[in-house]
């Protein structure tokens, strides 16, 4: 059996976190004035169908504990732990949500107990029934037989019609806090037999969101060979952990977004839920927020990393590429800086040394005029080696001799940046367009090109090219576009 459904309250006394509701209930039971329609309303796994149940055996309990606790050893209260008393009908409305099924209700209600004391009607997910199956509600809720008893259950209270629910007591059950949810798996944890690090039990309590019921499923999930490992829960749930989260909210104060985005993509690649590390992120940033608000400190920059998060939380499942939106976040909150680089200091020429420099600008200006010719015989001096200027002067003919024309376009979107032996370092704009590069198949080609010119195959060593992020001056928005991209575009598409 499921340990929540093992440890399923059994009476008033076992539920967790809602003392508002039992305490009033309690009373009402002592005082035999309960109502005949109750609505009990709030999140999943809060006791709302439990408490009900209790409700049904308080009041067809045979030897009644303390005037309202059911003994829970009586034949009725038996044959409702057993799910056999016929005088308690629960009725999954998601499933059961038409017309004919209340009025096949509204039929049978009018007979007496069989078994029990009285009837009673637990109507769970209350708010599936159709507008039809509320109306053919309203009437016995509001006149019930002397004998009958109606809880409905829901979690979504704002899609019951007003009408149903004036005619209901209504009981809003509370998310059940963490302390109260820890102290219950300890209190489990004990009775398993089961070694629970207490980090671990805060963790699932956290990760339940208030539910006791979700708490106890993930309790048992977690259970590894009679122990509960704080790492291992991690580990399984894909959480972050704490210190990588401070360490991100540090990064994003200093205004570093380089570490930032590198913290990102390192938590991408670990296989954790990205969605899920933005929100355990905005939890710790709204824990900040509260420290800052009675500490008295300024929280301005705490409330805007909060707004910018939220939104990229949102975008997240819908994103072509997961870790974009945390990525235009963090460059958000960081205002699109980048860490200071280090400036080259200018290089300062003494007067003495001034006319061995020009005797050397001379020998390396060519005298012939003609570019085409100089660079034909430089790269002929040089066959067989590789050198990046070289590469640089023989870089369009080199494209011109690359055949098909999607391998020619995706390499031309590259730029040689460095040469190590016999390395080729090559900087793309684009990622997409690297990948062509990097077929196996599309490199034999451009190899083929490298040899034709300079005689030589490189191996080249792709990446993709940094960007500074720094306002683009508008005095070169109006100038042409290169012709040969242009007609490579017709040459690839036509037209």
């Amino acid at each position: 059996m499921s340990l929540y459904l093992k440890y399923r309250p059994q009476n008033f006394k076992s539920i967790v976190g809602q003392e508002h509701i039992t305490t009033t209930l309690i009373n009402a039971l002592k005082h035999q004035s309960l109502t005949h329609a109750y609505l009990f309303s709030g999140p999943r796994g809060t006791g709302k169908t439990s408490l009900a149940r209790i409700i049904a055996k308080s009041l067809n309990c045979t030897n009644l504990e303390e005037g309202s606790e059911p003994c829970n050893a009586c034949e009725n209260c038996k044959a409702i732990l057993n799910g056999r008393l016929v005088d308690l009908l629960e009725i999954d409305a998601a499933s059961n949500r038409g017309i004919d099924e209340i009025r096949e209700l509204r039929e049978k209600i009018q007979f007496t107990p069989t078994h029990g004391k009285v009837k009673v009607y637990i109507i769970d997910e209350a708010h599936m029934l159709t507008k039809e199956a509320f109306n053919a509600l309203l009437k016995t809720l509001e006149e019930p037989p002397s004998h009958a008893y109606f809880i409905l259950a829901t979690t979504e209270v704002h899609k019951i019609p007003e009408t149903i629910i004036s005619r209901c007591q209504q009981f809003s059950f509370k998310r059940i806090t963490q302390d109260d949810i820890v102290k219950r798996l300890q209190d489990i944890a004990v009775e398993e037999k089961i070694q629970a690090e207490p980090d671990a039990l805060e963790l699932i309590a956290k990760m339940a969101s208030g539910g006791l019921r979700d708490a106890i499923g993930l309790f048992e999930q977690m259970n590894i060979d009679g122990a509960i490992i704080y790492q291992e829960v991690i580990n399984s749930l894909g959480i972050t952990g704490h210190m990588l989260i401070e360490s991100f909210f540090k990064v994003l104060i200093d205004k570093d977004s380089i570490k930032a985005i590198d913290l990102i993509n390192q938590i991408n690649g670990q296989g954790q839920n990205l969605n899920q590390f933005c929100g355990e992120f905005i939890s710790f940033l709204r824990e900040q927020m509260l420290l800052g608000l009675n500490e008295r400190r300024d929280i301005q920059d705490i409330i805007k990393f909060i707004e910018i998060f939220s939104e990229a939380k949102q975008q997240i499942n819908q994103a072509l590429i997961p870790q974009l939106p945390l990525e235009i976040a963090t460059l958000k909150v960081c205002g699109f800086e980048t860490k200071a680089r280090i400036e080259p200091k200018p290089t300062i020429i003494k007067e003495e040394n001034l006319a061995e420099l020009n005797e050397k600008v001379r020998d390396v200006i060519p005298v012939n005029s003609n570019e085409n010719e100089n660079k034909e015989k430089k790269a002929d001096e040089i066959m067989g080696k590789l050198n990046l200027d070289a590469v640089k002067e023989n870089w369009q003919r080199i494209c011109d001799n690359i055949e098909t024309p999607f391998i020619r376009m995706s390499f031309m979107d590259s730029e040689a940046v460095k040469v190590e032996g016999n390395n080729l370092y090559l900087a793309f704009k684009s990622s997409t367009l690297m990948g062509k590069v990097a077929n196996i198949s599309n490199q034999s080609e451009i190899l083929k090109a490298f040899d034709i010119v300079l005689k030589t195959k490189p191996i080249l060593k792709l990446e993709v090219k940094r960007i500074d992020l720094k306002p683009i001056s508008n005095s070169n928005s109006n100038e042409e576009q290169p012709s040969s991209i242009m007609n490579m575009a017709k040459e690839v598409f036509g037209g």
